[in-house]
């Protein structure tokens, strides 16, 4: 069967080329031209043949190859493994026969170096060892004998891009060739282990070290184009640039320190990209970075850009070809063993209003991404030098958490970010163990994630971040000789909070303040008795949001806060409420629990109640202390039997009785008595079943401290004028449809049928016959009749 034109085209190149040598010279650039189409052709046989046929012809004549570059770059990543097979396998024959192949080392490296991530093993293999035979055959120092001018344009407007702060192009050239000295001695001494990530790729094994002296002696001129190609808008391109680069990275080591400033700002774009095959080709780069470069240079610089402030962007010296050097001789420096400080400074440029609020938010959620795959293979040992500069830079992570209430869009950017710090956090404490977990750097860590913890979030952002603190938080507990997370809070909680509160900054406080909603998260984190170890800290910053001056609804937040914590068992075994319980009465709740209009302060009252009663049924207030604030208490408490909140006036009436037998009958007044049994007989007559049955509670508790006289005395607090008042309005009560009234009912009146039987015995029988059945009537008759010892008829 004959072959297609083109593939028999093809052919007929691949001979002319071999038998007409010296007579087809003149005519290869123009024929290599004319196989464009048959490199774009549909069959990959075509493609194959023309792929032959271009490498014969660029062996004769290589001026074309700047032309076709473009052409090789795709087949080298076509769709047909047998074409990509050639392709790779015609650029190493290229690269080891081509004439002048020195001034195009740097354009066809990237093929091979691309191919090492091809997902088929064999192209792998074949590229690995062509590269391993390409190091193993050239003088890195005969690479230089080409001089530059002999480059081609394209390569040499590269190399000025890529020159060190102006410094020129020889000079660049000879870095190179120490670069790569330094980068072959790397690969002949590189040993496990590798990162994860690594695992199972051609990665996870020492470098040949004759390529990697090849790839370090051109970087410079490699990386402007594959770090310009990642930021491509088609993801083939972006996998294409990330391939390079992982070989790249692979090969070079810690030659790479000297770009770290424009690869890093590269890398931090894509290490989430949203094609997941150029995600994870990037995270690969950057276990590669973090494997092969001292982590005293690259983790100030991203570091930096947690710090810097929105809208800062980090660039190298040459920003717009995307790659350059340090500093003046700083990368130089680096390799032969200099300090790392001439690098620093210049290796940052910071880019002011380059980016919106949300852009902002979501590049440094970039950065921490990637510094977390730079730090993925760190052990505890390399990681201890730099935990406190780690840690003090997300201590307060400002970056990720408002200082104040967010719009949707910075929102959903703020909490995208805090999952990738609490990720990071979390490898943190993998990696480093007990080192970050304790001491200082304990701190430093605890208080980043309460703070991520403390985030409000709402059901369109969800509660993953604040999930993943926590259980970063019972991690971090772990790792401290297995300890649990109350051991953990009981320890650093105490530095934390004395942080906040420092200067009195909780006189600032608003609703959407961080540090507001931080010290809430610490104390419903830490649990009642760890709380109780620092009441005095605690009461402070309650009793300034409790304010009455404050918006209502910071004080309803404190309130829930401080209603959670009396909740909280152990939190009222502290010794120091046996002072402070009344103060917290009388200068926290009780204002809370005056009468304002609306509906928020209504919603203040009711938690104010709450508060009030679990309060005073513990045993933080004496009667003494209760009987010293009951003038200013008892109003506040009768006007809540007639708030318009049911559950408020259920509650005052809770609190009523609690503080009666609290108080005893000595503390109890005349005036005191005359005013509250027409209130708590009012509540009779309620429009809930709930309040008219609560209400009978604090009326036995009122008869329960009653000093009675039949006339009115001073050392007495009842006498039988109210007796007969109080008694006629709880009879009315007793002929109530409810059964379940009557009975509440009967029981108080049963209470106080002792204090005077005769009178209450008159009472009863005047209407008893006005009511529907004389049976409750006549039960108490009979039980009155008993305390005069006789029957009273």
């Amino acid at each position: 069967m004959p072959r297609p034109p083109r593939q028999a085209a093809c052919s007929l190149c691949v001979q002319l080329s071999d038998v007409l040598a010296e007579h087809i010279e003149p005519h290869c650039a123009m024929l290599a031209r004319a196989l464009l189409p048959a490199l774009a052709h549909q069959h990959s046989r075509v493609r194959t043949a023309a792929v032959e046929a271009l490498v014969a012809l660029l062996l004769r004549e290589p001026s074309a190859l700047a032309e076709l570059g473009p052409q090789l770059a795709l087949l080298a990543t076509d769709r047909a493994s047998s074409v990509r097979e050639q392709a790779v396998g015609s650029v190493a024959r290229l690269l080891a026969e081509m004439p002048h192949r020195e001034a195009n080392t740097a354009r066809l490296l990237p093929h091979l170096l691309c191919a090492l991530s091809d997902e088929v093993e064999s192209i792998r293999s074949l590229a690995h060892t062509s590269l391993a035979r390409l190091g193993g055959s050239t003088d890195v120092a005969a690479q230089r004998v080409q001089p530059l001018a002999a480059l081609a344009p394209d390569l040499m407007a590269a190399a000025d891009a890529a020159t060190f702060d102006g410094a020129p192009p020889e000079a660049a050239d000879a870095r190179g060739e120490e670069a790569a000295r330094v980068a072959a001695a790397a690969a002949a001494a590189a040993a496990p282990p590798f990162p994860p990530e690594l695992a199972e790729t051609t990665f996870a094994a020492a470098p040949p070290a004759g390529a990697a002296g090849l790839v370090a002696c051109e970087l410079h001129r490699l990386l402007p184009p594959a770090l310009k190609e990642l930021s491509d808008w088609t993801a083939k391109a972006r996998i294409r640039a990330a391939d390079t680069l992982a070989g790249t990275l692979w090969l070079v080591g810690p030659a790479a320190t000297d770009h770290l400033g424009p690869l890093l700002a590269a890398l931090s774009k894509t290490v989430e990209d949203s094609d997941e095959g150029v995600a994870r080709q990037v995270r690969r780069c950057a276990q590669l970075v973090g494997r092969s470069c001292d982590l005293a240079v690259y983790v100030p610089l991203v570091l930096d850009q947690l710090r810097a402030p929105s809208g800062a962007a980090l660039v190298g010296s040459a920003a717009t070809a995307g790659c350059g050097g340090n500093s003046a001789g700083g990368g130089a420096d680096f390799l032969r063993g200099g300090g790392h400080s001439r690098m620093r400074p210049a290796a940052v440029t910071v880019l002011e209003g380059a980016e919106t609020d949300a852009g902002a938010i979501g590049r440094r959620a970039g950065w921490l991404a990637l510094l977390g795959e730079l730090l993925a293979g760190a052990t505890a040992e390399q990681l201890r030098p730099h935990l406190s500069a780690l840690l003090a830079t997300v201590a307060r992570p400002v970056f990720c958490v408002p200082g104040r209430a967010s719009d949707d869009d910075a929102g959903a950017s703020f909490a995208a970010t805090q999952l990738r710090l609490c990720s990071f956090l979390g490898q943190l404490i993998s990696s480093a163990g007990a080192a970050c977990a304790s001491g200082d750097n304990g701190l430093l860590l605890y208080s980043a994630l309460m703070r991520v913890a403390s985030v409000p979030s709402s059901a369109q952002h969800g509660f993953a971040s604040q999930r993943r603190a926590i259980e970063c938080l019972s991690a971090m507990a772990a790792a401290v000789d297995g300890g649990s997370a109350e051991a953990l809070h009981a320890v650093f909680l105490p530095p934390l909070l004395a942080q906040i509160t420092a200067g009195e900054a909780y006189k600032s406080w608003k609703v959407d303040s961080a540090e507001w909603h931080l010290f809430q998260a610490l104390c419903r984190q830490a649990g009642g008795a760890t709380c109780a170890r620092v009441l005095l800290l605690l009461l402070p910053p309650l009793a300034a949001v409790l304010s009455p001056k404050e918006e209502p609804t910071l004080r309803l937040t404190a309130l829930s806060l401080l209603d959670s914590l009396l909740s909280a068992e152990g939190f009222l075994a502290a010794p120091e409420w046996a002072e402070m319980g009344e103060h917290v009465l009388a200068a926290m709740l009780l204002p809370n629990a005056v009468w304002r209009a609306g509906k928020p302060a209504e919603h203040v009252r009711l938690a104010s109640y709450s508060c009030v009663q679990k309060l005073l049924s513990a045993d933080a207030i004496s009667g003494e202390q209760l009987g010293a604030h009951m003038g200013g208490a008892l109003p506040l408490l009768v006007a809540g039997l007639d708030d318009d909140n049911v559950e408020s006036r259920r509650i005052a009436c809770v609190i009523l009785a609690t503080a009666l037998r609290r108080l005893g009958p000595s503390r109890v007044s005349h005036e005191q008595m005359r005013q509250l049994y027409p209130e708590l007989t009012k509540r009779l007559d309620d429009a809930s079943d709930g309040v008219r049955v609560a209400a009978c509670v604090p009326l036995v508790a009122m008869l329960e401290q009653v000093r009675y006289s039949a006339s009115w005395s001073e050392a007495h607090n009842f006498d039988r004028t109210n007796f007969g008042y109080f008694v006629n309005g709880l009879l009315v009560h007793l002929d109530d449809p409810d059964p379940e009234i009557q009975a509440a009912v009967a029981e108080v009146l049963e209470r106080a049928a002792p204090i005077d039987p005769p009178e209450f015995c008159s009472l009863v029988r005047a209407v008893r016959g006005r009511h529907r059945s004389s049976k409750l009537c006549d039960a108490l008759l009979e039980n009155a009749g008993g305390h005069t010892g006789g029957t009273l008829v």
